[in-house]
């Protein structure tokens, strides 16, 4: 029985092949660095606690840590970059874990970048970073330059390109298939922006920092290496040519991205032949990514980025459209991201297609979208429809402006005020007693007080002196911290459009497409316009009484906004009025010379005879003849 099972032994005995495998997969891991992402993220937590906590306190001691803390965490993370890179490209192995230690740093980067609390952050957002990795032999294959932490994605994104292409070039069946969820996730933490970046390892193009000052903090990305022109002979040579000691190198050149043979040039130099080939199979799955988020949210930024990306754009650009015509009028985004497109596309028969069926889906901070699509529709023979939007969506602006003014001068529709109106008009411009007539409708209608505060109002009822009345501009804007908001965070636009919205903009630009038609065409609508704006606030006849409400609308917190719009609007107006008036002088000119040519002059005095070409009669004005002009008086 023993020699059996010593038979049985012996038959199972490891061969030397397997034995020599073996040793040498357990001396090629004995160097593998350990990935521990249990251990890290007890280190990082605890310097971010201790962040926190430092902040608290630095109220009440003269000196902060908080420099020191921020350093400390920043190297805790560059320092095991290199070691993740290591495992997953170098030893082809932990794929998942490399995966989730880099999810783990970009979001710490990201929370850094966004740590709220410590006022001006251009010590942090300029803090120097310096990341190197290195291979096995110690040699250099990349290394970064860089400052502040919100530009650690790009040492980031670099490193996971490496970890995508190793795994399509190493990895198993089952973990190829783990790729997409992978760039799911990264989109989800990142946007979808980081895809973009990601092929291009964590550069961006160069046409997204158009705009930039070169002096830009955030932005010191000052190399101009990829801006060289490539010295490119044959395929091979684009390949090899390829700066990888980029020192603040973030963005590439539109144009660079692909030779006229419709190869990548963005890749790594360090890469072999046979891992550099596995890109394509990157770029495609990247590409079904930001397909699937664009059917879901088309976008302008989107569509061109996915087109530049594929490998055939002409029929990825007809994708694109399908998808867009497709999923277009889903919700007030999509239809907004649709039109954008097509305006870009200067498709006007689907935009026509898409306002005469869905413009209600549009919002107020959408104008500047439908300005633009309304260009198109002008330039492209609908330029009818493009009038009535532009009529409709002026008209619409101005009972915004009206909206916002009764939020503050409440009283302004009640008729008692309306008939002190028409009084004040028939007083001669600059003399006191308007003005003063003014100044005292003015107050009377100003409804706008803050609550007093509950220990104002105590201070108050034991005898305590107070401040000012809260109602004479001693209140607090409850919207005042969007004053410090990103203005290109698209997450505030609600609270923007509900608190500041921007209607003098908005009606600015209706006002300016009306030059793109013919004089006589525009000039009706701006008649129509004229006179219901004059119908719903008659105060806007009266230059000076404008002038006292903007004046008590600066006063006041967080209204500059609406007396900006009320300003423009004004404007608008008094132009309005001297072309009235100059149309009108001119045809009673007319009339006076046809009269003097008759052989029968008349004695009757002259009563002026309105053409139809105005959309709206001067009798309507509930005043004497003599009056008729006095809006016209106010203008300097």
């Amino acid at each position: 029985m023993v020699r059996l099972h010593f038979l049985d032994a012996c038959n199972h005995y490891p061969t030397p092949k397997v034995l020599s495998a073996a040793s040498e997969a357990r001396s090629r891991f004995r160097t593998m660095p350990k990935l521990d992402l249990k251990g890290k993220k007890k280190e990082v937590n605890g310097l971010m606690d201790a962040v926190h906590l430092d902040a608290k306190l630095a109220i009440t001691r003269d000196r902060s840590n908080r420099e020191e803390l921020l350093t400390e965490v920043v190297d805790s993370l560059t320092s095991w970059l290199n070691d993740i890179w290591s495992v997953a490209y170098e030893f082809n192995d932990n794929y998942h874990l490399a995966h989730v230690c880099l999810l783990f740093t970009a979001d710490v980067a990201s929370t850094l970048s966004e740590i709220p609390g410590f006022g001006c952050k251009c010590s942090l957002m300029n803090m120097p970073i310096n990341i190197r990795i290195k291979d096995r032999d110690g040699k250099v294959v990349k290394s970064f330059v860089l400052r502040g932490p919100h530009k650690l994605k790009k040492a980031i994104l670099w490193i996971w390109r490496d970890v995508f292409v190793s795994m399509l070039a190493h990895g198993t069946s089952s973990t190829k298939n783990k790729i997409p969820e992978m760039i799911e996730d990264i989109e989800m933490l990142m946007g979808w922006e980081a895809l973009e970046r990601l092929l291009y390892g964590g550069r961006t193009l160069i046409t997204k920092h158009e705009g930039l000052e070169d002096d830009d903090a955030w932005d010191d990305d000052d190399d101009d290496d990829d801006d060289e022109e490539l010295p490119i002979d044959n395929v091979s040579d684009a390949f090899d040519y390829v700066i990888e000691e980029d020192e603040e190198e973030d963005c590439i050149d539109e144009d660079s991205r692909r030779i006229s043979t419709g190869i990548c040039l963005v890749h790594a130099a360090h890469w072999t032949e046979s891992m550099d080939e596995h890109r394509i199979r990157l770029r495609e799955l990247v590409e079904d990514r930001l397909h699937i988020i664009f059917r879901a949210m088309p976008s302008v930024d989107m569509f061109n980025v996915i087109r530049a990306i594929s490998g055939d754009p002409i029929v990825t650009d007809q994708i694109l459209l399908d998808e867009t015509n497709e999923n277009a009028t889903k919700s007030s985004d999509t239809l907004v991201g649709a039109l954008t497109i097509y305006t870009q596309k200067i498709n006007a028969f689907k935009i026509h297609t898409l306002l005469d069926t869905h413009l209600h889906f549009l919002r107020p901070r959408d104008a500047e979208v439908l300005q633009d699509a309304v260009r198109v529709l002008v330039g492209s023979g609908y330029s009818s429809r493009a009038l009535q939007i532009l009529e409709h969506e002026l008209l619409g602006t101005i009972h915004a402006i009206h909206a916002a003014l009764t939020g503050v001068f409440g009283l302004v529709d009640l008729e008692e005020y309306k008939i002190d109106i028409e009084r004040i008009l028939k007083l001669r411009v600059g003399s006191t007693e308007r003005k003063n007539r003014i100044q005292r409708w003015t107050d009377s209608i100003l409804t706008h007080v803050a609550p007093m505060d509950p220990v104002a109002f105590a201070a108050m009822m034991m005898g305590f002196p107070v401040r000012g009345p809260v109602g004479e501009g001693g209140h607090e804007d409850p919207a005042g911290f969007l004053d410090d908001v990103d203005e290109a965070d698209p997450d505030w636009e609600e609270l923007k459009e509900e608190f500041r919205p921007p209607l003098k903009e908005r009606f600015d630009g209706w006002y300016q497409l009306t030059g793109m038609w013919k004089d006589t065409t525009s000039k009706t609508t701006l008649r129509i316009v004229y006179g219901k704006a004059v119908q719903i606030m008659p105060y806007l006849r009266g230059a000076d009484i404008v002038e006292h409400m903007v004046a008590r609308l600066t006063e006041l917190h967080g209204k500059t906004h609406i007396a900006r719009a009320l300003q423009s609007l004004s404007n608008f107006c008094i132009f309005q009025r001297k072309k009235i008036a100059t149309a009108f002088n001119k045809q009673r000119r007319t009339s006076a010379a046809d009269q003097a040519s008759t052989s029968t002059p008349s004695t009757a005095p002259f009563e002026p005879t309105i053409s139809p070409v105005f959309p709206f009669s001067f009798q309507s004005e509930p005043r004497a003849q003599t009056s008729l002009f006095s809006g016209i008086e106010d203008v300097d």
